[in-house]
């Protein structure tokens, strides 16, 4: 069951830019540092398009860039795409089902316990030429990370949370509505050079 006031719950978005941050931050931009830099996006066809253009910016005023407007007025043009960014989500159940008893009514379902895990990823490419040689400066062939959010229940008891979304949660706003355990980072974040 899904239940938001949004056209997309917060978590999924969490999940999604949680994923696009820890992408980004395997990319290195310091080859580009101080540089005039143009980002063209016209390759960039995802969902969260504009939460990957910005956090693009940022990383790149972070490492001292000047972004500009055109390619005529920059020193390097960056490219950027991505392979695939969305969430996926599974559900464990360990339990009965509802029984029907006929007229006497029904047995209710009872679940002993009950997990639903949810997985953000991102897989972005990222390409930055120098425009006066026409040579590569960064190429960072793929970049791909995960990130994820689990809570479980046991008997009713719960619920209980992790991942590294919930981490986020409870470490920048300090809200917490069960138990949250340590981020264990996942084995699944990696990079590919080409």
């Amino acid at each position: 069951m899904k239940q938001s006031d949004t056209a997309r719950t917060g978590l999924e978005q969490l999940l999604i830019s949680n994923a696009i941050d820890q992408s980004l931050q395997k990319v290195d931009f310091r080859p580009i540092a101080g540089a005039k830099v143009h980002l063209k996006s016209d390759l960039l066809d995802c969902v969260d398009k504009n939460y990957v253009v910005l956090a693009t910016k940022s990383k790149l005023l972070a490492n001292q860039c000047t972004l500009v407007d055109t390619a005529d007025a920059a020193e390097v043009q960056i490219e950027i795409a991505s392979g695939g960014v969305g969430t996926d989500r599974t559900e464990l159940v360990v339990g009965t089902p509802e029984i029907p008893l006929g007229l006497m009514g029904s047995v209710p379902k009872i679940n002993f316990y009950e997990r639903n895990k949810a997985m953000g990823t991102a897989k972005l490419a990222i390409v930055a030429t120098d425009l006066k040689t026409n040579q590569p400066v960064i190429n960072s062939g793929y970049s791909l990370a995960r990130s994820d959010h689990q809570h479980w229940t046991t008997l009713g008891m719960g619920p209980v949370y992790s991942g590294s979304v919930a981490a986020q949660i409870q470490s920048d706003t300090g809200h917490v509505d069960g138990v949250v355990l340590p981020a264990v980072p996942t084995s699944f974040s990696r990079t590919a050079k080409r």
